[in-house]
Parts: C-alpha cells; sequence; structure tokens
C-alpha cells in the first residue's frame, strides 16, 4: 500500500487543516463532512458535520468564521460542561433549545488521568480480546431511546486549555442521521440539520456509514461470512484499495454512533470478524486505573500513528478511540472517550439548505 492511500485513510478519520475532499461515493449527496481548524496537534479522529446548510457551517469554520460556542471542557471533577447559544432558526422553529440541551455529566475519566498501556502487541492478543470483550457484553441490551428523545454522543479528550476538545452529536436513533453536532475546541461550531438535510441523508441506502437498526439485521452473524461480506463491499467501494484497512476506518462510524443499539448476538459477530484482519494487533491499557482492551491496525505503512479502538475491558463495550505510536503507548492527548445517553430532539433549522456540489462542498452562488 503506497503512503499516498495511508494518507488518505486517516485523513478521513482526523481532522486536518483544511476541508476534506473524501473519494467518490463516500461522503456525497447529503452525508456529512470534515471540520477542522487551523490548529494541528494533536491529531483527531473525524467526526461528522452535518451536509447542505452544515457544510456551508464548515466551511465557516476553516475561514474563522465559526458559530460562537461557550464551552470548557469536562471538569476535573466529571462536571457539567455549559451549552451553546440558540441559532435564530432554533429559536423560530420552537423546538428544543441549546441550552435546553444539557451535557452529558458524567465522563469516564477525569482530565490528566493516569493513562498507561502494557505493550506487546500481537494479532493472537487481538483475536482473545475480542473473544473476550464479546463475552464480557454478553449480557448488554440494546439502549432504548424514549418518544421525544434522541441518541446523544459526546466524545472528548484527557486534557485541558489549548489541547481540549469535545464533540457532540444528537443523532436520530432510528435512522443513525446527525440532527445537531457541536464542536469546542481550538475553533467552535454549532450547526442544526435542515429537514432537507435529513431527507437527503435518510434518501441514502444504509451502510457502515449510516448503521441503521435494520441494516445491522441484515449483517451476517457468521463472522467468517461477516468479514467476507465486508471485504466484499469494501472492495466495491473502494476500487484498488486496501478492504481491511477501509473496514477498519470505516469501523469507527460503526461502532461510535450505533454500537449502544447492538444486540449481544452482534457484538459477538462483529468482535469476531474485525479479529480475522490479520494485521489486527491488541494489547491492554489503563485509564484512571480502570482496565481497556487497545486494538489497533498495524499496517507496513509510512504512517507516523497507528488507527485504534478502545474497549472498557469490564464491560465488553466500545469506549473511544485512538492514534498512538506504533509502540501502541497511550497517552492523554492521543486518546478520545465517549460517552452516550438521551437527550431531546433538536428541531430541524428552519433555514434554507445551501446548495451543494456532488462531493458535498458548497456551490458557488452567483
Amino acid at each position: 500500500m503506497s503512503s499516498t492511500d495511508d494518507r488518505d485513510l486517516h485523513a478521513l478519520r482526523e481532522f486536518r487543516s483544511a476541508l476534506d475532499s473524501p473519494p467518490e461515493g463516500v461522503l456525497v449527496r447529503g452525508r456529512y463532512r470534515l471540520a477542522s481548524s487551523e490548529y494541528r496537534p494533536p491529531s483527531r479522529r473525524r467526526q461528522w458535520v452535518l451536509s447542505g446548510a452544515g457544510a456551508a457551517a464548515a466551511l465557516a469554520v476553516v475561514v474563522g468564521v465559526a458559530v460562537a460556542v461557550n464551552g470548557n471542557g469536562p471538569a476535573k471533577d466529571g462536571g457539567q460542561a455549559p451549552a451553546g447559544r440558540p441559532s435564530a432558526a432554533q429559536s423560530a422553529a420552537g423546538g428544543a433549545k441549546a441550552q435546553d440541551l444539557p451535557v452529558t455529566p458524567g465522563t469516564r475519566a477525569p482530565l490528566d488521568a493516569q493513562v498507561s498501556s502494557d505493550g506487546g502487541a500481537t494479532h493472537a492478543k487481538a483475536v482473545a480480546a475480542m473473544d473476550r470483550l464479546a463475552a464480557a457484553g454478553a449480557g448488554a441490551q440494546p439502549m432504548q431511546v424514549g418518544a421525544g428523545q434522541v441518541l446523544y454522543v459526546k466524545t472528548y479528550n484527557l486534557t485541558g486549555g489549548a489541547e481540549k476538545y469535545i464533540h457532540e452529536v444528537w443523532m436520530d436513533p432510528q435512522t443513525i442521521v446527525a440532527l445537531r453536532i457541536r464542536r469546542t475546541d481550538t475553533q467552535s461550531l454549532d450547526t442544526t440539520s435542515t429537514q432537507q438535510d435529513i431527507d437527503a441523508a435518510v434518501a441514502e441506502p444504509a451502510s457502515l456509514y449510516r448503521p441503521t437498526t435494520q441494516y445491522l439485521a441484515s449483517l451476517p452473524t457468521d463472522p467468517d461470512q461477516l468479514i467476507a461480506a465486508l471485504r466484499q463491499w469494501s472492495q466495491a467501494r473502494y476500487p484498488d484499495r486496501p478492504a481491511d484497512g477501509m473496514i477498519w476506518k470505516d469501523a469507527f462510524e460503526l461502532l461510535n454512533y450505533s454500537e449502544p443499539f447492538w444486540t449481544p448476538q452482534q457484538r459477538t459477530a462483529i468482535y469476531r470478524a474485525l479479529a480475522k484482519m490479520p494485521d489486527l494487533k491488541g494489547t491492554t491499557a489503563k485509564i484512571d486505573n480502570r482496565p481497556y482492551d487497545l486494538l489497533c491496525l498495524d499496517r507496513d505503512t509510512a504512517a507516523g500513528s497507528l488507527d485504534c479502538l478502545l474497549f472498557d475491558s469490564a464491560t465488553g463495550r466500545y469506549a473511544g478511540s485512538a492514534w498512538p505510536a506504533k509502540n501502541m503507548v497511550l497517552t492523554t492527548v492521543n486518546v478520545n472517550l465517549v460517552d452516550y445517553g438521551t437527550q431531546p430532539r433538536p428541531a430541524p433549522d428552519t433555514r434554507p439548505s445551501s446548495p451543494v456540489l456532488k462531493d458535498g462542498s458548497p456551490k458557488a452562488q452567483k
């Protein structure tokens, strides 16, 4: 695999200094685009922003015309981070406003938590970890989201000050479409989808990019059949690119936005299917004295960091992501953790969507 291909993979998963241009068929026609900042270290994992009006907002972030959000990151005691200001469109819509949407009060770990990793990663450890995690999560039932509520996904790092990072998504639990996204670090973003954005996203076929409950139910339950189906999908979607590398990239979307809705059987099948990728390596780590399993795809590339996922060893559940160096050593600046909850459904933005080109970028207005 060439270094160019590897950079393409990482560009889809990390925040960069400019809007990414995904390959044809990846994030087009109502899908999501990257928002990024001029602040480079540490590299950020990719998180969704909205298309249409959201794509225009994302572009505004890059050129410095960002929506103001007053946020101070997770407190050391796990306290609540303040909410942002409501948009005029949200107020006019009469729906849930920004100040009515509380941030999840708890976090998995405090700021500047003690972080350590054990090293000695091997493929055999990855296989054993996935089996162990599947067993640990055998009692976890799909999350229930009540009427008028949505899935709330809060991603955050363990540092404060200039390196603070919080990313929040309000996700429709049925369609797995992002209704609102707020990001707070050196740049700020707070954008809500229009109904046109929502309808366009729902019209797209469900897949690893939009893993609805119906899509998850359609996946093979046998790990061998599942990894074969995923590789076939990957090769069709990404011609001339390594199938396992692209599956692992998209596994971030799959886990980050649908894992709370998995049945134990689906969790077992997905974990064991991913473990069949020969370049997958595993080791263990501790964050704030809590044990985690660290799974990374380690290919012979020129990249200076690995693409990794974190799992809670005690519960078997997905817990976040990381991008350590080849030695797989974790620090407070190369880990993002994830909290899940439910919150009131945001009202759609009533402003018309900005026209977008086929690649999802805003169309110039005459």
